[in-house]
């Protein structure tokens, strides 16, 4: 057993409760999956975890805020898995010895953070999607599951060395797309431009959209929808209306009859209808002609703050409409075919972006390294050769060797 090994091993140990009991029992589950149950918790863990990934990413897709009753089962969905991962990250620190150290050690701080999204956004009011990056990195307790994976059957050579080393690819894959989901994520919440919208105070999105600021907060955490253009309608535009009520309104009239939307989305749009150039000349000529200094410096506040909501809007418009499309430019990026269909504008962007490239050679050159090296011994072995030894790399070692013909070192049984 390497050092490392020994090391993780006496870490695992010190946290194990003493004694045979219940406590030592949960901890076999949870912690160890070398034991059927272990395993059969951790694949468990791993479906939950994607599923909430999906659930998160699918809020971000264009055309779901329309429909209440899909974005209604997406959030129950991800307060019922939530739920979930607290009660496993309770049965955490119920079963180890030292409660203390596990939630200060790294997947201690990773677990308790993947459970604080619901329950930020329900007691604060912020979005929770930027935390999809946290449990990510939780898919890397796929590691612990793909260890369990033994070498089985061979067939031809190519099959048997590509078999041979499915467990390093898997795992390959696996950082691969931890990679993607986290860079897609990153992406999005730094390209999108509704998101820059809804980042400026409320207080000057109400003086820019002549709206209650209570109101701009309901729309943004997608509590109301709000009327954008009543059609042919009764409806009146920047009105609000609840779910129910944004249901009832395309009963009565047709989907095509006015447009409504709620999110940061429905903010952009608002955004976009006013005409910011002309208010900001309106608010200078206020400020120019102010007979006092107590009018002008308050003409001057909302000035500024109309111009800093200007800068934002004329951005240039992002092509990172959602998380899936923004993980699906990651993985074209990171195999660096480069489509151009999608690209990064802002710098911090464009610097991910070249990282990505950098980081897809090793999609070419990793897994094909693990393959080749397998695919020669393979090719030895078929035709009466042993593998080169581990001591002095010799090749053309006989089959049935049990010394090294150069340096004498004993094979391995």
């Amino acid at each position: 057993m390497s050092s490392n090994q020994d090391r993780t091993q006496r870490r695992r140990e010190s946290l194990r409760p003493e004694g045979s009991t219940i406590r030592s029992g949960l901890y076999d589950i949870i912690f160890e999956a070398e034991t059927p149950a272990g395993r059969g918790f951790d694949i468990g863990l791993l479906i939950a975890i994607l599923a909430s990934i999906t659930v998160e990413s699918l809020q971000t897709v264009p055309g779901v805020s329309q429909r209440p009753q899909l974005l209604q089962t997406f959030n129950i969905t991800e307060w019922i898995l939530t739920i979930l991962f607290t009660i496993e990250y309770a049965l955490r620190l119920y079963c180890v010895r030292r409660p203390l150290r596990y939630v200060f050690s790294f997947w201690g701080l990773i677990d308790l953070l993947s459970i604080m999204p619901s329950y930020v956004t329900y007691f604060i009011g912020t979005s929770s999607r930027s935390f999809v990056i946290i449990r990510s990195i939780r898919l890397l307790r796929v590691f612990r599951v793909l260890k369990l994976w033994r070498m089985m059957n061979e067939a031809d050579e190519l099959a048997a060395a590509i078999w041979k080393v499915r467990d390093k690819i898997i795992v390959f894959v696996a950082v691969v797309l931890v990679a993607v989901t986290i860079s897609g994520t990153l992406m999005y919440h730094i390209e999108t431009y509704s998101q820059g919208i809804v980042d400026e105070p409320v207080n000057d999105l109400a003086l820019v959209l002549d709206i209650d600021p209570s109101s701009i907060e309901k729309i943004i955490d997608q509590d109301q929808y709000v009327v954008l253009d009543s059609g042919t309608t009764q409806l009146t535009p920047n009105t609000l209306l609840t779910p129910s009520e944004y249901l009832a309104a395309q009963d009565q009239y047709n989907d095509n009859a006015f447009l409504a939307d709620t999110g940061p989305d429905a903010i952009f749009k608002m955004v976009a209808a006013v005409n910011l150039n002309e208010l900001v000349d309106k608010l200078q000529d206020k400020v120019d002609n102010a007979s006092s200094n107590d009018p002008k410096a308050q003409f001057q506040q909302q000035l500024d703050a109309v111009t800093s909501i200007r800068e934002v809007a004329n951005r240039p418009e992002s092509q990172f409409t959602s998380i899936p499309q923004a993980m699906y430019w990651a993985i074209v990026t990171m195999t660096t075919v480069g489509y151009g269909d999608v690209v990064p504008k802002t710098a911090v962007g464009k610097v991910i972006s070249a990282l990505l490239i950098l980081l897809g050679y090793s999609l070419i050159i990793v897994p094909s390294t693990f393959v080749s090296a397998e695919f020669i011994q393979q090719h030895q072995r078929a035709n009466g050769q042993a593998p080169p030894c581990e001591q002095c790399n010799a090749n053309g070692q006989r089959e049935d060797a049990e010394y090294c013909y150069r340096c004498g070192k004993r094979f391995a049984a």
